[in-house]
């Protein structure tokens, strides 16, 4: 299984400039990385500054990845080929919303050979919410990372770079704090660790094995499979449940009032209600299974629930 690297940022937020500094970190760490840069206009010439630091460069100009460029994507990845060592990086492009992308990265079946998204956010140390009315988008866009990275701190000093990390506490920002070279020793532990096995961290998994310790890398996103049949009103009990470090979580499940019908349910918010859309009895995803996003998911947490709502599906 190949590590897949989300990096995000706000426009001019300086994904590039870290992305330069990781690269050749990366190999001397012994990792092969493949980038693809997704931007709209300037996705080539970016590439074109990768070309000596990286042996795969790919750009993808246009619109955002987690939209109008997803196809294209998609079909870049599902042509990746996987061996031992690799690394699969995308930097996405200004606007684009991290939640969507991921979810639409880790419940895709065509990518299971690839590890569930961990995403790097590159936060501007100068800018941070000076963006008006796009500073719900910079804030979204950190929520979901695993890791962060203040860019800019040499030239805005250490008054400012406190109170960026101020605001990304009062933000309920939880990811760990990193920079090139360290972010390439995880990268390179993560990638001896992985397991055959798509799991996004040591997941709570049904039948009970541990696969890796990869918890400790802060993944952004895990999956657990759900029992094949639930009770309905207790599983809207357990979900209400979950952990306030999951920002997102959504999935599929099947109900033993309603067995021949699969459901797609999810919860953007820990105050919000679940939402439950009805798919059929042949949907292109059969298992159940929730995807959660968050980084810093508590393991142990997630283990004790999954084992309260197994115990609850048998009733």
């Amino acid at each position: 299984m190949t590590p897949l690297i989300l990096v995000v940022g706000f426009l001019g937020s300086g994904k590039t400039t870290f992305l330069k500094n990781l690269m050749p970190a990366l190999g001397l760490a012994e990792i092969r990385p493949t980038l693809l840069i997704n931007d709209y206009q300037n996705a080539r010439v970016d590439a074109a500054q990768f070309q000596n630091l990286t042996e795969e460069v790919k750009a993808l100009s246009g619109d955002c990845v987690c939209c109008g460029s997803r196809d294209e994507l998609f079909s870049f990845l599902q042509e990746f080929k996987h061996s031992p060592g690799r690394v699969m990086i995308v930097e996405t492009n200004g606007t684009t919303d991290s939640a969507h992308l991921i979810e639409s990265l880790a419940l895709d079946p065509s990518l299971k050979k690839f590890s569930h998204p961990i995403q790097l956010s590159i936060i501007d140390g100068k800018r941070w919410q000076k963006r008006f009315w796009h500073n719900s988008l910079e804030r979204d866009q950190a929520k979901t990372a695993s890791h962060i990275y203040i860019s800019r701190k040499d030239s805005i000093g250490t008054d400012r770079v406190k109170a960026v990390e101020t605001s990304l506490i009062e933000h309920e920002v939880r990811g760990t704090y990193t920079d090139p070279v360290a972010f390439a020793m995880e990268l390179a532990t993560i990638a001896a660790c992985i397991d055959d096995e798509r799991d996004g961290f040591t997941a709570p998994h049904a039948h009970g094995h541990d696969h890796h310790e990869a918890a400790d890398h802060h993944f952004s996103s895990c999956e657990i499979p759900l029992p094949p049949l639930v009770d309905r009103a207790r599983f809207c009990e357990w979900i209400s449940r979950l952990p306030e470090e999951v920002i997102r979580a959504k999935g599929l499940v099947v109900f033993k009032d309603d067995p021949q019908e699969f459901v797609v349910f999810q919860k953007v918010d820990a105050a919000d209600e679940v939402q439950f859309f009805p798919v059929g009895k042949s949907p292109r995803i059969q298992t159940p299974l929730i995807l959660l996003i968050g980084p810093q998911l508590p393991q142990e947490v997630l283990n004790q629930s999954l084992v309260e709502l197994n115990s609850e599906a048998s009733v």
